[in-house]
């Protein structure tokens, strides 16, 4: 039976269970900790912003609190079973978590924008773009639907239109978005899986004037079955199957890589995927042996054609794909470089430059603003 609350809302006891419990257990675990530690619990004045006193006291409780972990994934599971599908901005989808980036810091992404366009006019070297759609943009079928999602395929869209006659763009969402019952995105993080990175290659590649390999050119290693990403990790809900783990390795003409970091120092690794890593640290970070924001892959292709790439990490998954056409690629990620080191970096070595971000950055990083930086002054070396 449905009573209606004064606000013109319905009330069901079904969803009210879990609320309740979870109230009353909270509260109760609130009083012990009160009672067992409260000489070291905020006191309220009237200089504190009763805000900031909620959040204060909130971090002690879960500091003080037994077993905090256990009770804060308890709270979530029975509030999935009261019908909730979103906390903290990520929702649960089907076996899934899907990272809602929000809506835009509108004066960042103008001044992105315009260094962007500016950019363009002004490189004597071809410039190509890419703005990678985030997972809630196409998994929208693990999104509720009247979610307040921001529309990122009319945003890029936009922008594009913005750079006609002045750049190469390139759309992967239509490719992407056709797909979205594959397994693109990892469940757990906001990455590109293998099969996401071939899909984005394949529409790449052809606007970078090149033959996209076929898929079955590639032999498929599974390095991992149990792989938990960043998503998963910040937040307490634990039904989640883990991830699994692909690298797609190109078996024609005898292909061999060398790749190449520059932290300071140089380091290099002969092969796109320096499995030693697995022990080191993150499962992803043996593609390429991580991002450490400037890494150059050499091949013994001998076509000497050259790219630069600069963007962010959501570019990574797509470069061993493209490394089957490059003699040389270098990747800078500029959330990792400042002013001046931008500016150092040789342009004239590339034939071709590759501005790629995903929309989440350029919509709330100053990164994109620093392509002002890059000196293409002078054109690429034939």
């Amino acid at each position: 039976m449905k009573r209606i609350l004064p606000e013109g809302k319905f009330f069901q006891g079904k969803n009210l269970f879990p609320g309740m419990v979870l109230a009353v257990l909270l509260g109760s675990v609130g009083i012990w900790a009160l009672i067992t530690d409260g000489g070291n619990f905020p006191k309220f004045n009237r200089y504190y912003h009763l805000s900031d006193y909620l959040s204060e006291f909130e971090h002690k409780m879960a500091e003080s609190i037994p077993f905090a972990d256990e009770l804060s994934s308890l709270a979530v599971e029975l509030k999935i079973k009261g019908g909730a599908r979103e906390f903290d901005h990520i929702f649960i989808g089907d076996d899934i978590l899907v990272e809602d980036i929000g809506y835009p810091d509108e004066e960042q992404t103008a001044r992105n924008t315009q260094a962007l366009v500016h950019f363009a006019e002004n490189s004597r070297i071809p410039v190509y773009v890419q703005l990678l759609p985030t997972k809630c943009a196409i998994k929208q079928n693990e999104v509720p639907q009247a979610a307040p999602l921001f529309n990122q395929k009319q945003f890029i869209e936009q922008t594009y239109n913005q750079l006609l006659g002045k750049a190469t763009v390139v759309d992967v969402y239509p490719a992407l978005f056709s797909k979205l019952d594959q397994d693109l995105y990892y469940r757990t993080s906001p990455d590109l899986t293998a099969l996401g990175g071939y899909t984005v290659y394949e529409v790449l590649a052809q606007r970078l004037d090149n033959t996209p390999k076929p898929q079955e050119d590639f032999d498929i290693q599974y390095i991992s079955h149990s792989y938990y990403g960043e998503t998963y990790q910040r937040w307490p809900y634990r039904d989640i199957m883990p991830d699994i783990v692909a690298l797609y390795h190109y078996q024609k003409n005898n292909r061999m890589y060398t790749v190449t970091h520059n932290e300071g120092y140089q380091y290099s690794y002969q092969t796109l995927y320096p499995e030693q890593l697995l022990e080191l640290g993150d499962d992803l970070d043996v593609l390429l042996g991580g991002n450490t924001g400037d890494i150059t892959i050499r091949s013994n292709l001998r076509n000497e054609n050259t790219l630069l790439i600069v963007g962010d990490e959501s570019i990574l998954p797509t470069i061993p794909f493209l490394a089957s056409h490059y003699s040389q690629i270098r990747f800078i990620d500029t959330k990792q470089f400042g002013k001046g080191e931008i500016k150092q970096i040789d342009c004239a070595n590339y034939q071709r430059i590759l501005i790629a971000y995903s929309v989440d950055t350029f919509l709330h990083d100053d990164a994109p603003e620093r392509i002002a930086f890059l000196d293409t002054s002078k054109p690429a070396e034939e």
